[in-house]
């Protein structure tokens, strides 16, 4: 039976503590808690992290309660384990900043380079006469049918068609004449221009 005195006394607490005794293991949560948070503080720079790793240093002092060494102060032991483990968290931000940045990087030159087709497009349709720069607006940018198109146009469904086919190996060319064309944009709009 435990009496008040043992949990005055640090190596009753660890006696008790191997022994599964809970009152035991708070006792000893209370009495290093703060100097690890100060400390654990100081690394993390936040305050829920530093419980978290505080946290996760309890539990393993609760499932290696059979392993420590009573006769010697629980102090260093916890520190060292709280210090490992916010070290292991701070490299673990680390990897997740340097692969967020990665990732960054990847969409930001994948943007660039969906940007750069748009624009080579544009180019392309803007050297288009005006008829067949609205066909291919009402058609392929707006998904009208030929009959729509040839209606808002005042033209001929076969002439709406013609135009287009027309339209369409001009764009073909014109990419072709470009070495940095990429499919990406065709895929994307349905041009077909391969």
């Amino acid at each position: 039976m435990t009496n008040a005195a043992d949990f005055h006394d640090e190596t009753g607490l660890l006696t008790e503590l191997q022994a599964g005794n809970q009152a035991a293991f708070q006792a000893l949560y209370e009495k290093y808690h703060h100097a690890l948070y100060r400390k654990t503080f100081q690394l993390l720079q936040s305050g829920s992290e530093t419980e978290d790793v505080i946290q996760e240093a309890f539990i393993t002092l609760w499932e290696k309660r059979h392993e420590i060494d009573t006769a010697r102060p629980l102090g260093p032991w916890l520190f060292t384990v709280t210090f490992n483990r916010a070290v292991n968290h701070l490299k673990k931000q680390l990897r997740e900043k340097s692969k967020a940045a990665e990732l960054l990087a990847v969409a930001d030159n994948d943007y660039l380079e969906v940007e750069r087709q748009w624009q080579l497009l544009e180019t392309a349709v803007s050297q288009l006469s005006p008829q067949k720069r609205r066909v291919f607006q009402l058609c392929k940018m707006e998904g009208r049918t030929y009959e729509e198109a040839s209606q808002l146009m005042g033209i001929s469904r076969y002439t709406v068609k013609e135009y287009l086919g027309e339209v369409m190996h001009i764009l073909r060319e014109y990419a072709r004449k470009h070495v940095s064309y990429d499919t990406t944009l065709v895929i994307l709009l349905g041009l077909s221009l391969l």
